[in-house]
């Protein structure tokens, strides 16, 4: 049944009047409808009840829909589409006084939505039309139609995300979404930087020069030097964090364009596409979701400029999709010019400062600060029954897996520390199981920095646990095409309206595990579970987080265990490599004052009950894993001497680790390493940058096609493009690898599985061959390396990731003058040659070298400018090749 409202006789009529009997034609429409719908529904019922239904056709039957379209004007400039269709709170008063006749005539049993379409504009004011619809919650659902009866034509809609688009014509397809609505207990302020702070940074205050009076009266700069407590621990991470931002906002501006054109979408015409040089290497980062601003070129020069938010729909190679209101299309034309300011999601820094500010009202601090452990077990570990038997033969994996399940370090932290190929997530997915097997009640929250590090714990704890205890929770954010299938069935995906959903915090509570990154798990704080649900928080790659970020999935989440007040507190378990890479930050400040160190770093290095003794580590709070699975002796020894103690055992396969030990182009046989020595030259090119190397781009192309033509000859294995992996700091020497891969590797089938990135970028994996360009051959540079953490030299953790990814053959190409000037690089060159593994630019002349002599060889390779150069029109720390799940949240 529809109740339709007055005759669209009347309606061109509407241009001739004044706006006053316009407002008054508005008023008698809307009583006319709500009367309507008010007699029409009781006529139903009555007919229903008169008749004596039986229950189901009467819920069949109460599934028409009762339509009123009423024409508003006045309403929000926010709208939404039919994609969304869920309750929305309008400011528009007649919305509001429509909504409570509805709520008190309704039955309780159905479940009023409310829609808004945009319509074409009358007296220069958007028409809305409001339709209002419902369904019993009784019902098992499905899709409704509703027929149109509106005056002229739809409008396609161009939403703000997450909705989507949604076409439709004179029949429009509804689907109810009665369950996503996560509640949003907890606040989430704005926590814009103060101007304070940015007064001082300009100052220069926080620079190590800033000696004037007013840099030593600062507070800011004394509590930014001094030590983390408990007492200080809000104040001084809300204040590295708005450091951070600063110099976020100072990188972003440095991608404006001016005098951008932009055209329709071919696909989609109500999509507008702009070319974004460098958004493939996310410079600047734009996600999905994400917004920005454009203005007319022609009007800059006007006092009051109107600027446009577009929502960014997809990032396609160099272009963006972007969705704008109906205002800019209509003023669109071919050829018109734009410029365009970009932003950065500000979400992921606004629930760290939340989090750190719940850390001290929730009173946690055992957990950031602990000092104790409670020393009362859980249950008796003794006959665990593994669901991986493999772990058995492992000492140190069953170690952790019982401790962790007993219980017995809370109401501290519970970390795993683990070496590279050591079964770090495999110990810790085995905990979670046997956690969930042995204490009734268990509800774990499982996190982690980067969606592919969720994916993969979900997809282990899929073998042995069903989709229904299982919810992988994703941001809105992500590219459903990334997800991989076999842990679709269990994510907050929704076909029908084609985006991610949040369901109600009642539905969420029914699985024994939720997965999301750090950032989602704020969306859990927001929710505001009731006190101990969440019994277990396991936080996975812990040490790629910085701490407020890591304390998102804990403060509001988390209860901590009081034996007087609170026995029933719950379990932090964090596991993670604090010799290797940590989290990447953009402030020089913030990273010199803590905020680059990690919650499982800070724990290991600060606090007593993590430290290694003469006895090793206290198994209570912390296991060390030893058996590395991964790697050849060879390429494991130089690390297990420099970071690991000596104490890791190489246990790996040796079917996979020793397949290269006899290919024909190691300097020695039975030794799987290359290191090949080249005197290149420091380059860059256009605006960028950041640098590249040609000679050493030549090389990992001779390598390589090597290795592609040797595939099953003379014994060797097949070694297909997926298994290989090569490494590169800089963004730019990424790149120029790539290209060259294109150009040479053409006939190669799957070639495109073969990845090119950062060591950030390969953090976590393992491929069976690893290929390493170091690009710098120049020593004017390698200050400006150590400076701002750029490169490998003087970065110890990320000379550690990039030489433990390989597991049978590891080939660097660098130059060797400059790399033996670092200690870590100098250790890994003399085992090269004393193993024979070096090759290349003859190294025996390094002995003999006076240093006048190397000095002006290290010239010669110099490119033409200052180090200051490379400053200009980026960011230092952005020449870097950054791994893409930094943009995830």
């Amino acid at each position: 049944m529809q109740v339709l409202p007055l005759p669209r006789l009347f309606e061109p009529l509407l241009s001739l009047v004044p706006p006053f009997l316009h407002q008054a034609y508005l008023f008698a429409t809307f009583y006319y409808c709500l009367c309507s719908l008010i007699l029409s529904m009781f006529c139903d019922f009555f007919f229903l009840f008169v008749f004596f239904y039986p229950r189901s056709q009467l819920i069949r039957a109460c599934q028409h829909l009762y339509c009123s379209f009423i024409y508003i004007s006045f309403c929000p400039a926010a709208w939404v589409s039919l994609s969304h269709p869920s309750v929305y709170l309008l400011e528009g008063r007649f919305i509001q006084l429509f909504m409570f006749a509805c709520h008190l005539f309704i039955p309780a049993a159905w479940q009023p939505i409310v829609s808004v379409i945009h319509c074409p504009f009358l007296f220069s004011r958007p028409m809305y039309r409001c339709l209002f619809f419902s369904r019993p919650r009784l019902s098992s659902g499905g899709v409704f139609c509703i027929a149109s009866h509106v005056v002229g034509r739809f409008d396609r809609v161009v939403c703000p995300y997450p909705g989507s688009l949604y076409s439709f014509g004179r029949l429009i397809h509804v689907i109810p979404a009665l369950n996503y609505h996560l509640e949003r207990g907890v606040p989430l302020q704005n926590f814009t930087p103060p101007d304070q702070v940015r007064y001082e940074i300009e100052a220069g205050v926080f620079t190590k020069s800033g000696q004037s009076s007013f840099s030593a009266r600062s507070r800011n700069k004394g509590l930014l030097s001094s030590n983390l407590d408990f007492n200080n621990y809000d104040k001084k991470f809300s204040l590295m964090l708005y450091l951070e931002e600063i110099q976020m906002e100072l990188d972003i501006r440095r991608y404006d364009q001016t005098d951008q054109k932009m055209k329709p979408d071919d696909k989609n015409r109500n999509l507008l596409v702009l070319d974004v040089p460098g958004v493939a290497e996310s410079r600047p980062s734009v996600l999905r979701g994400d917004h920005l601003f454009v203005t007319l070129s022609e009007e800059r020069s006007k006092s009051d400029v109107i600027s446009y938010k577009g929502y960014v729909h997809a990032v396609e190679l160099e272009k963006v999709k972007l969705g704008f209101s109906h205002r800019l299309l209509q003023r669109f034309l071919d050829g018109m010019k734009f410029d365009v300011v970009f932003t950065f999601n500000r979400l992921p820094l606004k629930v760290q400062h939340r989090a750190v500010q719940m850390v001290k009202e929730k009173a946690i601090d055992q957990f950031v600060f602990p000092t104790r452990s409670s020393n009362i077990t859980i249950e008796n570990t003794e006959r665990l029954v593994l669901y991986d038997r493999s772990l058995e033969s492992n000492e140190e994996q069953m170690r952790a897996v019982k401790h962790i399940v007993s219980g017995i370090s809370r109401p501290a932290p519970y970390l795993i520390f683990g070496p590279p190929g050591t079964g770090k997530t495999v110990t810790l997915v085995e905990a979670i199981k046997q956690v969930l097997k042995c204490t009734p009640g268990t509800h774990v929250l499982t996190c982690a920095p980067s969606n592919s590090a969720c994916d993969l714990l979900c997809q282990r704890l899929l073998k042995h646990l069903g989709p229904n205890q299982i919810y992988r929770m994703m941001a809105s954010s992500r590219n459903y095409r990334d997800v991989p299938e076999d842990i679709k069935p269990c994510c907050n995906w929704d076909s029908r309206e084609g985006c991610f959903v949040y369901p109600r915090k009642m539905e969420i509570m029914k699985y024994k595990v939720v997965i999301t990154t750090l950032v989602t798990a704020a969306r859990l704080v927001s929710a505001n579970f009731p006190e101990g649900h969440f019994t277990h928080v396991f936080i996975d790659e812990s040490g790629h987080a910085v701490e407020p970020e890591c304390v998102t999935a804990i403060a509001g989440i988390l209860d901590q265990m009081d034996p007087t007040k609170n026995a029933n507190g719950g379990q932090l378990v964090l596991a993670g490599d604090p010799k290797q890479l940590g989290p990447i930050l953009r402030s020089p400040f913030a990273l010199d004052n803590g905020l680059g160190m990690s919650l499982l770093e800070r724990l290991m290095t600060q606090n007593s009950l993590y430290q290694k003794g003469s006895e090793g580590y206290n198994s209570q709070f912390v296991t060390k894993l030893l058996k590395n699975y991964r790697s050849h002796p060879k390429i494991l020894e130089v690390p297990n001497e420099l970071f690991y103690d000596n104490e890791l055992q190489s246990c790996a396969d040796e079917l996979q680790s020793h397949s290269y030990c006899n290919w024909e182009k190691l300097p020695r046989r039975g030794c799987p390493i290359i290191f090949h020595g080249v005197l290149g030259k420091d380059d860059r090119e256009g605006n960028s940058p950041s640098f590249f190397n040609v000679n050493e781009v030549q090389e990992i192309i001779f390598y390589l096609l090597a290795l592609l033509d040797s595939q099953g000859k003379k014994g060797l294995a097949r070694l297909s493009p997926k298994e290989i992996g090569i490494i590169s700091p800089y963004r730019k020497q990424v790149e120029k690898i790539r290209t060259a891969i294109n150009s040479h590797c053409k006939g190669v089938s799957d070639i495109k599985d073969l990845k090119v990135g950062s060591v950030e970028e390969f953090q976590g994996q393992e491929r069976k061959v690893i290929l390493i360009s170091t690009v710098r051959s120049s020593e004017t540079y390698v200050k400006h390396d150590e400076d701002f953490n750029l490169g490998f030299l003087k970065n110890p953790k990320r000379f550690n990731v990039a030489i433990t990814r390989a597991k049978a053959l590891l080939i660097l190409v660098g130059n060797p003058i400059i790399l033996s000037k670092d200690t870590n690089w100098c250790k890994f060159l003399n085992y090269c040659r004393d193993n024979g593994a070096y090759t290349g630019f003859p190294i025996e002349e390094l002995d003999v070298i006076h240093d006048e002599e190397l000095t002006a060889m290290l010239s010669s390779l110099n490119i033409d400018g200052p180090p200051a150069g490379v400053e200009s029109g980026e960011s230092v720390v952005q020449q870097q090749a950054e791994p893409e799940w930094r943009s995830e949240v």
